[in-house]
């Protein structure tokens, strides 16, 4: 009889601290609920503002790239014109003198410059888009570039640096003997020849900008849904939440009443 009171006694205190323990988590619940909804949407609003900033930068590179193209192709077609007119006549030294002088050097610079420009904002877009891409549950592939944007543009304007050097070996030859245009033509035809690469590579990179803003796009419309949507998932899992801990209040109750049940049988029995 001891025993059975004593079963009854904790079985009713048990279910009591159940009851009371799912009453508290059911009030905290709702309580908490505003604040979470709150973080998840400001969150979400923050990487939807990142996705914009990325956005506007890869527009600003994509700008830059087309613009260095631009000059990249204008020193290739300069530089095949000349190498044309050397082949075919020996005139027009000065002209010659003054365009690796001054003209083709400056172009060269204004590109490198461009470029520069372009890899400091492909930076940041890298690591925006390597960062974004690894939060979880976000329906886009990792971004794993096997050449980074900026890195690739690096290349590209490094690789514009033997044009300067090449450019005054051309000067010197035309001021030193102007009638050793072999040299000359050599060299333009090179330059002519090594620009072609170069538009390619920036070709590509173009393409590859093209195809970031493809994707920055998709991420930010995943984002502005899941900024729309939030509140009500968040309300509905607060829902589903609270019919599991009132469940879990009548499940106690029946365990307050057979507690009840054992103590009102004992005292029958006596």
């Amino acid at each position: 009889m001891f025993l059975k009171r004593i079963i009854g006694i904790l079985l009713i205190i048990g279910a009591v601290g159940g009851i009371l323990f799912s009453l508290l988590g059911l009030v905290e619940l709702w309580r908490i609920r505003p604040m979470v909804t709150k973080s998840v949407v400001d969150n979400l609003a923050l990487v939807d503002q990142t996705l914009t900033t990325t956005q506007d930068a890869l527009k600003v590179v994509g700008q830059v790239v087309q613009t260095a193209t631009s000059d990249v192709a204008a020193l290739q077609a300069t530089s095949a014109a000349v190498a044309q007119a050397i082949q075919g006549t020996n005139p027009g030294f000065d002209t010659l003198i003054g365009l690796t002088s001054k003209d083709l050097p400056a172009a060269v610079t204004a590109t490198q410059n461009s470029l520069a420009s372009a890899q400091s904002s492909a930076l940041v877009v890298d690591n925006i888009l390597t960062t974004l891409t690894s939060i979880p549950f976000l329906p886009v592939p990792a971004y794993t570039p096997a050449v980074p944007l900026h890195t690739s543009l690096g290349q590209v304007s490094a690789s514009l640096n033997t044009f300067k050097p090449a450019l005054a070996t051309i000067n010197t030859s035309l001021v030193n003997d102007k009638s050793n245009i072999s040299i000359v033509e050599a060299q333009l035809t090179q330059i002519s020849n090594t620009t072609q690469g170069i538009s390619t590579s920036l070709t590509n990179a173009q393409t590859v900008i093209d195809q970031y803003i493809a994707l920055t796009t998709r991420l930010k419309a995943n984002v502005e849904a899941g900024h729309r949507d939030a509140p009500a998932w968040i309300t509905a899992i607060t829902v589903i939440l609270s019919l599991v801990l009132a469940w879990a209040v009548v499940a106690q109750l029946g365990l307050v009443l057979q507690g009840l049940d054992l103590l009102h049988a004992i005292r029958k029995v006596l």
